[in-house]
């Protein structure tokens, strides 16, 4: 299995941490829409392990080459792959591109309003304070850059998820 999902628009402006203190100083919150990046995202739960494409935009073009270029090799190509995502349009569209999809590739939705059922979400939280807490990024590809090593962190030490919600 292998959640998929966005994360973003990640904007350049300062993010505070435990370093801040209790009463940081005023900070921006506000950005411009030039200086957003998106990162796209696959991990696999059991594992522990990620991937991640940092893109200005999240289209379903972007969407279909991460797919492709990225999270098919990675998981391997050869073994049965889930990807878990929501009902977001670029993922139908991604969709309704890949034509030729490999026969090991199914796709599973969450249901509307339940994005909290794909388990990338709180490995963003993660990633996010990994990788971007304390952090005053001037530029986008300094936010890739800091992504990109956050990832690589975790992989260094994967953390395999486990569902302790009892029903």
């Amino acid at each position: 299995m292998v959640c998929v999902d966005e994360m973003g628009p990640l904007a350049c402006i300062p993010r505070g941490g435990r370093a801040w203190g209790k009463r940081p100083g005023r900070r921006p919150d506000r950005y411009h829409p030039s200086h957003t990046i998106q990162l796209l995202a696959a991990f696999a739960p059991h594992t522990g392990h990620a991937v991640g494409f940092p893109s200005p935009n999240k289209t379903g073009e972007v969407m279909l080459r991460f797919l492709q270029e990225t999270v098919v090799p990675y998981f391997g190509a050869a073994s049965k792959i889930y990807v878990v995502w929501d009902n977001f349009s670029a993922h139908k569209r991604a969709l309704n591109l890949w034509t030729t999809r490999p026969a090991n590739v199914e796709v599973l939705w969450t249901p509307t309003n339940a994005s909290w059922l794909n388990l990338i979400e709180p490995w963003f939280l993660v990633l996010e304070k990994t990788a971007l807490y304390n952090t005053d990024l001037k530029t986008t590809d300094a936010i890739a850059e800091n992504l990109t090593q956050g990832i690589t962190y975790l992989n260094d030490h994967p953390r395999p998820y486990r569902w302790t919600k009892t029903i």
